[in-house]
Formats: C-alpha cells, structure tokens, sequence
C-alpha cells in the first residue's frame, strides 16, 4: 500500500498537471481538450519546457508517459497519431 505522502505527491501533482493544462487553454485563448493540449506541448518547445520544469520531469519521454498515466486513449486521437507519423519527436 502507498504512503500518504507518494499519495499526497500524486495528488499534487495532478493539480500541477491540471493546471497547466488550464494555463495553455487560456494561452491559445480557447477551450480546448486534452488531447490539443497534448498536440501543443509536442508542438511547441515554451510549452513542453514549462510542463517539464513545472512537474519536475527530465525528458520528453516522461511527459509524455504523464499524459498517457492520465489519460490512456490519447494515442487513439487521429490528430496525434497523424502528427507523430508526420514528425519524429525526440522522447
């Protein structure tokens, strides 16, 4: 069983992550879903640099393993899988 404390660090986390997500919807001044939020921060390096830093997390590898810990059927998204066979991402 968990400690509270990793608990409390995932809730937190969470928040952190669920934040940001709400920071880049007001950013692009409109609301968007996960699964664009995901797309912006494979696009743009300013948003991918702010997640990392904000959630502590080293590579893009592990972002990305973040979002799909939070959302598993990302990758059915046509648009991300569309993106990804067009663009090699370094994770």
């Amino acid at each position: 069983m968990d400690s509270p404390y990793t608990i409390l660090e995932r809730k937190d986390m969470i928040h952190v992550f669920l934040t940001l997500c709400s920071f880049i919807s007001i950013c692009e001044n409109r609301k968007i879903n996960l699964a664009n939020v995901f797309l912006l921060i494979l696009k743009e390096e300013k948003y991918r640099k702010l997640f990392k830093r904000s959630l502590l997390v080293d590579s893009n590898f592990e972002l990305v393993k973040l979002f799909l810990q939070h959302d598993p059927y990302l990758y059915k998204s046509k648009y991300i899988t569309k993106y990804l066979k067009k663009n090699a991402i370094d994770l």
